[in-house]
C-alpha cells in the first residue's frame, strides 16, 4: 500500500498564504456589498409609508410646496344631486356632459349653484331622465333645492348665469343635446323666455360677453356636432387617433354644428348674428368658447375649443371679428376641451391653458405681446403698444404637458389656491374610454391640482390630499368662495355619479411661499340703455399693486361646461394690504381704489372712488379672534342694518344675509333669530322659517312668541290633519306659557272651525272676544258659526261688532312702526285674513259675507289655499 507523501515546508507555507488571500477577499466582497446596500435608500414596495418618498420626493414635487388643504364637503353642504340615471347606450351625447355654474342668483351675497344633469341614456323618455337642480346657498355652509325652479330633464351640456336685461337679477342659459333654453330671473324666480328662439342641435359651451360695448350681455354658444341617433344601421367601430372606439362615441363620425353668437337687442331680445360676424366657425367641433380682452385694447376677443378641428382665436377690432388662429399660433389640430386665461407667470398679459385628449398633451399658450410691445416701444409705452398677438406652447417646459400625456382632461381655471400671489391651475380629468363590463362605463382618472412655483414651474400637488387624489370621470369644474370665508372651493362634476364639492381652508401662517392674506372684489357696472348699476362687471380687467408686484385678473372664464364665481379674488401672500388698484370698466370706464385691507369682501362701484367694505364672511375662526366687545359691536351694525333693510329698503334678500351674518357674532340672539324668521317667511322660505323658529324654542324653551309662530306657519301651510295636529301641539305649549294671550286662543278656534268642531271653536272665539273687543276675527267668526248654525239674529250682531272693531284699528304711522306697543297689541295672527280685511258698514249681507267662507271651509285643508289666494306672505 503506497503513502501518501507529505508535503514540504514550503509548499504548504504557500498554500495557506493563498488560503488566507482567498478568505480576505471574499469578507473585503462582502463587507464591500453590505457597505453598499446599507448606503442605498430601500426599495420602495407599493401601500408602504416611507417618509419623503410617499409625500413630496416621489412625485418630484419642490419641499417649499403647500400641501393641499380642501376637504370634500358635499354630503355635510346638502348636495344629493345625481348626475345621469342608468347604463350608458353608448352614445355621444350622453358622454360628454356636463356642468356647474355659480352665481348670486337671490341677491342675498353669497354665491348660489346650479348643476347641469346629462339625464340619462337617449333611450330614457324625459320623464325617466335625472333633473337639472338649483341649490340656494342658505349662507351657513349648506344648500336646499330650489324646487321652485322649472323642472328640466333633459341630455344636459352646460350652464351660465348672465343678467341680460340689466334688472339686476341673474339670468340663466342652459345648453343640451337638442336643448338650448334661456330662463329670466323675476326677483328670485324663473321662467322660460318666450321670445328667446334656437333652432335643434347638440350645444354645448355657453358664454356671456359684451363684444360690441353697448353695455349689455350678448350670449355665444358652441355648436358640436350633428349627431344621429344610433338606429343600427351605422357601423360598430371607428378609429379615433389610432384607437377603436365605437362608432357613435367618435365625434369625427359626425359633421361639426355651427355656433350662433347671440346679439343682445337692448330690450331683453336676441338677434342670431354668428354668420353675418364671420364667428360661427363652421368647420370646428367645439366645445368651449372664452370671451377675453388678450391684446387689452378693451373689446372681448373670442377663443373657441374645438373637437378634432384647429381651435379658432377672433380678434375684435371695434366689434367686428378677424380670424387670427394661425398667425396667432393657437391653431393647434387636437381634442380640445376646457379652457381657461390668465397671467400665470406675472409678466402682464394673459395666457391661455387648453385641455385635450389622450395622449395629446394639454397646451399653455404663453402670451408674448407684452414682451413683444416693450421691444418694439421700450418699457414705458407697452401698455399702449398693440403688437400682434403670439403665443407659444410652453406647456412642457413648466411641467403642464407630459404629465397629461395618459388623462382626458375637461374643466379648467386657474385660482391662487394657496393665496400667494400666482395663479394655481386646476384640471378635472376623466375617460371616454370604456370600461369591458356588460354594462360599460367610461373608465375614471384622477383630477389636477396644479400648484405654481412663482411663474417657473407647475407641480401637480393632487396626490398630497386624500380627498382630490380620487378617481373619478371628470366633466365639469367651477371655483368659487361659496362659503364667503376668503379661501377658494371648488366643485367637480362626475359622470354617472353627481358632484364633489371641495372646500378650501388657507391658514394663516401656513409652510411654504405664501401665508394666505386675501382680498376679495364685488364689482358693480354699469348696465342697459340706462346705464344703471345693475352689472357685475363681466370682462372687467383688474390690475392690483401688491408690494411692487403688479397682478392681473379678469372678470370673466370658460372652464368647461361650466361657470366660474364671477367675484375677483387675488392672493396677496404676506402683504396686508392692495397698494393700488386699477378698475377698467367693460365700455372704456377707468377707476382708481387705494389701500385696500387684506383679508375683507370689497364692493366696487363704477363711477364712485371709495371702495365699500362687505360683512360677508361667515368663517367663524375669524370671528373667534374678537374680543366681546367688538363681537357685540359687529352684532349691532349688522342687525341694525338688517332691520333697515327689510322694514325701510324693502329689500328682504339683504335683509336675510344681514340677520344671518349678525347670527355668526351671536347665534342664540332671540330677537334676530325671530326678525330672521319674518325676512324668510315674507321671501317665502316657508320651511326654513319654521327651523329657525323651532331653533328659537330650542335655545328659549319659555318663548311664547316661538312656540306661537310655529303653530301657526304650520296650520296656514297644513295639506294634512297630522300637520293641523302639530299646529295644535306648538300652539297648546304656548298658550300653557301665556295664558292671557288671546291670539292663540283665536288661532287654536281656526284650527277647530278647520277641523269642523263648531261648538269648541265658538268657546274659543267667545273667550277671545271677552278678553279683547277689537278682535276683528273673533267677532266675525262667531258671526259665521251662528250663521252656519241658522241664528241670523247672532249673525248679523256679531258680524256688526266686526265692522266696528274694524273701524277702531289702529294704522301704523311713519316706515317701521319699529316700538309702536299699541299697533303690536291691536295685530291679530289669523288663517283668514282675506274674509275680513275689507269689512265696513257696506257689508251686510249675511249669505254673501260667510258662504266664501263656508265653500273654503268644505274642502281640506281650506287654510293654506286661502291664504295663498289672498296674495299676502305677511308674518305676524
Amino acid at each position: 500500500m503506497n503513502r501518501p507523501r507529505k508535503l514540504g515546508k514550503r509548499r504548504r507555507r504557500l498554500y495557506w498564504t493563498f488560503g488566507f488571500l482567498a478568505v480576505a477577499i471574499i469578507v473585503g466582497i462582502t463587507i464591500g456589498i453590505l457597505l453598499h446596500r446599507s448606503s442605498r435608500p430601500s426599495t420602495y414596495r407599493p401601500g408602504e409609508k416611507i417618509e419623503g418618498i410617499t409625500s413630496k420626493l416621489s412625485l418630484n414635487i419642490p419641499e417649499e410646496a403647500p400641501t393641499p388643504r380642501f376637504s370634500d364637503v358635499t354630503s355635510q353642504a346638502g348636495i344629493d344631486f345625481r348626475h345621469f340615471i342608468g347604463p350608458r347606450s353608448s352614445q355621444l351625447p350622453e358622454d360628454m356632459g356636463s356642468g356647474a355654474a355659480w352665481g348670486d342668483y337671490d341677491n342675498d351675497g353669497d354665491e348660489d349653484l346650479f348643476l347641469v344633469s346629462s339625464g340619462g341614456a337617449l333611450t330614457l323618455s324625459p320623464e325617466q331622465r335625472a333633473p337639472c337642480v338649483l341649490y340656494e346657498n342658505k349662507g351657513d355652509g349648506t344648500f336646499r333645492r330650489n324646487n321652485d325652479f322649472p323642472g328640466l330633464r333633459i341630455i344636459g351640456m352646460g350652464a351660465a348665469w348672465g343678467d341680460y336685461d340689466s334688472d339686476g337679477w341673474l339670468d340663466l342659459v342652459v345648453t343640451g343635446y337638442n336643448s338650448l333654453i334661456l330662463y329670466r330671473n323675476h326677483g328670485g324666480t324663473f321662467t322660460e323666455d318666450p321670445n328667446f328662439s334656437a333652432p335643434p342641435g347638440f350645444w354645448a359651451g355657453a358664454s356671456w360677453g359684451d363684444f360690441d360695448n353697448d353695455r349689455d350681455l350678448d350670449l355665444y354658444v358652441c355648436g358640436y356636432v350633428r349627431y344621429k341617433e344610433a338606429r343600427g344601421e351605422l357601423p360598430k367601430v371607428s378609429r379615433q387617433y389610432g384607437r377603436e372606439v365605437p362608432y357613435t362615441l367618435n365625434p369625427s363620425s359626425y359633421e361639426p354644428e355651427k355656433n350662433l353668437l347671440f346679439r343682445n337687442n337692448g330690450d331683453g331680445t336676441f338677434r342670431e348674428v354668428a354668420f353675418d360676424l364671420g364667428v360661427d366657425n363652421p368647420k370646428g367641433r367645439s366645445l368651449s368658447a372664452l370671451w377675453h380682452d388678450f391684446n387689452d385694447d378693451g373689446w372681448l376677443d373670442l377663443y373657441i375649443a374645438n373637437d378634432i378641428s384647429d381651435n379658432v382665436l377672433y380678434l375684435n377690432k371695434n366689434g367686428k371679428f378677424k380670424d387670427i388662429s394661425h398667425a396667432a399660433w393657437v391653431a393647434d389640430y387636437r381634442g380640445a376641451m376646457g379652457l381657461a386665461a390668465g397671467d400665470w407667470n406675472g409678466d402682464g398679459d394673459d395666457d391661455l391653458f387648453v385641455t385635450h385628449w389622450i395622449a395629446q398633451e394639454n397646451a399653455l399658450y404663453d402670451s408674448l405681446f407684452t414682451e413683444a410691445a416693450r421691444r418694439k416701444t421700450g418699457p414705458a409705452a407697452a401698455k399702449e403698444a398693440f403688437s400682434p398677438l403670439r403665443f407659444m406652447d410652453a406647456a412642457d417646459m413648466v411641467g403642464l404637458g407630459q404629465v397629461a400625456l395618459h388623462r382626458i382632461g375637461w374643466g379648467t381655471e386657474f385660482a391662487d389656491l394657496d393665496a400667494d400671489g400666482w395663479l394655481d391651475l386646476l384640471v378635472a380629468n376623466g375617460s371616454t374610454f370604456e370600461t369591458e363590463d356588460v354594462s360599460p362605463r367610461l373608465r375614471p382618472q384622477r383630477p389636477f391640482l396644479f400648484w405654481n412655483r412663482q411663474g417657473k414651474t407647475f407641480h401637480n400637488l393632487a396626490p398630497l390630499n386624500a380627498a382630490l387624489n380620487q378617481p373619478h370621470v371628470g366633466r365639469g369644474l367651477a371655483v368659487s368662495d361659496y362659503d364667503c370665508d376668503g379661501h377658494l372651493d371648488f366643485v367637480i362634476v362626475n359622470h354617472g355619479e353627481g358632484v364633489q364639492l371641495f372646500r378650501g381652508v388657507v391658514p394663516p401662517a401656513q409652510k411654504g411661499v405664501g401665508s394666505g392674506n386675501w382680498v376679495i372684489l364685488k364689482l358693480r357696472s354699469r348696465s342697459g340703455s340706462n346705464k344703471e348699476l345693475n352689472g357685475r362687471g363681466e370682462g372687467a380687467r383688474l390690475i392690483a399693486y401688491v408690494k411692487g408686484r403688479r397682478l392681473r385678473r379678469c372678470v370673466g372664464g370658460a372652464s368647461y361646461l361650466s361657470q366660474s364665481s364671477r367675484r375677483v379674488h387675488f392672493g396677496l401672500g404676506p402683504a396686508q394690504r392692495i397698494d393700488s388698484l386699477e378698475v377698467r370698466w367693460p365700455g372704456g370706464g377707468q377707476d382708481i381704489y387705494t389701500n385696500l385691507q387684506a383679508n375683507k369682501y370689497w364692493e366696487l362701484t363704477e363711477g364712485e372712488p371709495a371702495p365699500r367694505p362687505l360683512t360677508l364672511s361667515s368663517d367663524t375662526t375669524a370671528d373667534a379672534k374678537m374680543d366681546e366687545r367688538q363681537r357685540v359691536t359687529a352684532f349691532w351694525q349688522n342687525q341694525r342694518a338688517a332691520v333697515h333693510a327689510m322694514k325701510v329698503e324693502k329689500d328682504i334678500h339683504k335683509a336675510i344675509h344681514l340677520f344671518k351674518k349678525a347670527l355668526t357674532y351671536d347665534p342664540n340672539h332671540e330677537d334676530s333669530l325671530y326678525y330672521l324668521v319674518q325676512a324668510l317667511v315674507t321671501k317665502g322660505d316657508l320651511q326654513e322659517g319654521i327651523e329657525t323658529l323651532e331653533k328659537l324654542t330650542r335655545i328659549n324653551p319659555s318663548s311664547h312668541r316661538g312656540y306661537k309662530q310655529v303653530g301657526f306657519l304650520r296650520a296656514r301651510n297644513a295639506e294634512t290633519s297630522a300637520d293641523l295636529l302639530a299646529a295644535e301641539k306648538s300652539l297648546d305649549r304656548a298658550l300653557a306659557i301665556n295664558p292671557e294671550e288671546t291670539g292663540v286662543l283665536l288661532l287654536l278656534g281656526e284650527i277647530d272651525l278647520i277641523q269642523g268642531e263648531l261648538e269648541k271653536a265658538d268657546q274659543r272665539f267667545a273667550w277671545v272676544c271677552r278678553s279683547n273687543p277689537r278682535s276683528v276675527a273673533g267677532f266675525y267668526l262667531r258671526g259665521y258659526i251662528a250663521w252656519k248654525s241658522g241664528d241670523r239674529a247672532s249673525a248679523r250682531s256679531f258680524l256688526s261688532r266686526a265692522i266696528q272693531a274694524k273701524k277702531q284699528e289702529k294704522k301704523p304711522k311713519g316706515s317701521t312702526s319699529e316700538g309702536d306697543v299699541r299697533l303690536k297689541m291691536h295685530t291679530e295672527v289669523t288663517l283668514f285674513p282675506l274674509f275680513f280685511k275689507n269689512l265696513d258698514d257696506k257689508t251686510g249681507n249675511l249669505d254673501k259675507t260667510f258662504k266664501a267662507l263656508d265653500e273654503h271651509l268644505k274642502k281640506m285643508p281650506p287654510a293654506a289655499a286661502l291664504f295663498e289666494k289672498s296674495g299676502s306672505k305677511t308674518f305676524y
